[in-house]
């Protein structure tokens, strides 16, 4: 897939969900049932497409120790995001409320923009192109499915801080255009024929997929104030492991 339709599919869901909801609200229940949908269709895939498929030919012990560094990136970005990855909107004092949080969006960009890395796959052995098609669309799929409750929780916390709907907007623009900007350094990376272009690209692969396994199990091990889960909250996981199968 070239890089035009991958910035299209990444993009537009996540710029057109963030623009409804500069005037719509959602509630909070209804967030976390999208948020447990997106979670379990990123741990299904991670577990039975991306880990087999990133392993592959590969150096498990180098690849496990990536996957780790990418799920000890995650906790580290969340120091500043706030968890806003997860659809947190934390509530503010009123003076708090008056400045952007400028932590929370650095820390969302970076995280969206290491998501990005390893989805434009051209430079892999052209034997292997049905399997990277697959992985390739897997990838996309999942990280528009994670980012779409993340639009939403977003324009949510910029509207709470008092930021413009033009802001709003631009912000959120910047948000969704972090994961074709990923795309965008890989591209340029193999077409300047950076040495082991492939090695950096399972290697992202292996952060994003110890990402995915932070935020994806994070989310679905929340659970009510009585330590119980919400049974539509299990049905929304349940309908996320199914549409993972299906795509997958």
């Amino acid at each position: 897939m070239n890089l035009g339709l991958l910035t299209l599919y990444l993009a537009l869901p996540v710029l057109l969900t963030g623009i409804i909801f500069l005037s719509l609200k959602i509630k909070g229940k209804n967030l976390r049932f999208l948020l447990a949908f997106s979670a379990a269709y990123l741990f299904a895939i991670s577990v039975t497409h991306l880990l087999p498929e990133c392993y592959e030919g590969s150096n498990y012990k180098l690849i496990g120790m990536f996957i780790l560094i990418g799920f000890f990136i995650q906790i580290m970005l969340e120091y500043f995001s706030a968890g806003i990855e997860h659809g947190h909107v934390h509530s503010h004092s009123d003076s708090c409320k008056k400045h952007l949080p400028l932590g929370m969006i650095a820390g969302l960009y970076l995280h969206s923009l290491l998501e990005g890395l390893p989805i434009y796959q051209s430079g892999i052995i052209e034997s292997h192109s049905q399997t990277v098609l697959s992985t390739q669309q897997s990838l996309m799929f999942g990280i528009t499915i994670h980012n779409i409750p993340i639009a939403i929780a977003f324009v949510t916390l910029l509207l709470e801080h008092q930021s413009s709907k033009i802001k709003t907007l631009l912000l959120l623009a910047g948000f969704a255009l972090m994961a074709p900007l990923g795309c965008l350094i890989s591209y340029i990376l193999n077409s300047i024929g950076v040495q082991n272009y492939d090695g950096f690209l399972k290697l992202s692969f292996a952060v994003v997929i110890g990402i995915f396994l932070h935020i994806s199990t994070a989310i679905m091990f929340e659970t009510g104030e009585n330590h119980r889960y919400n049974l539509a909250k299990i049905m929304s996981m349940i309908g996320g492991v199914f549409l993972a199968a299906l795509i997958s």
